[in-house]
């Protein structure tokens, strides 16, 4: 087990994994992004019933609508020994009906545990729109 002992270089491999993730959708590579995640993990979708462990998880992705990217506005993150929460805004641009582009400003909230060989894993998410204005 690595040391447990949370540092600058976990809050920088913390991060690294969250965007690697918000790459990962709108290029649909669906195993890609369940590798970031614990077996067991739990996503925890706005008027949604829990979504928990990969198999679901992967079935939730594919049928969710298409997005052409993210855009991160800040994130803040905090942990002690093996665990460490990810706070972070961000914007959802997905394609517009009839061409364009449709901008949601979203928050969300990540628990991540170290792993046995040093990765952060996600163990938890939670997220939900924020009712930003477009134009902010």
């Amino acid at each position: 087990m690595p040391d447990s002992q949370f540092t600058q270089n976990d809050v920088h491999r913390i991060v690294e994994t969250f965007r690697e993730t918000l790459l990962d959708i709108p290029e649909e590579r669906f195993d890609d992004w369940l590798a970031h995640w614990t077996e067991d993990a739990r996503l925890m979708p706005p008027g949604m019933a829990d979504v928990v462990g990969h198999d679901a998880l992967r079935q939730w992705m594919r049928d969710w609508p298409a997005i052409k990217r993210f855009e991160i506005i800040d994130t803040a993150v905090e942990g002690e020994g093996d665990l460490a929460v990810l706070t972070c805004h961000f914007i959802r641009v997905l394609a517009a009906p009839g061409g364009g582009e449709s901008e949601q400003y979203g928050r969300q909230v990540l628990t991540l545990r170290r792993q046995p060989d040093g990765r952060w894993l996600i163990a938890a998410a939670i997220f939900n729109a924020d009712h930003r204005s477009e134009t902010t």
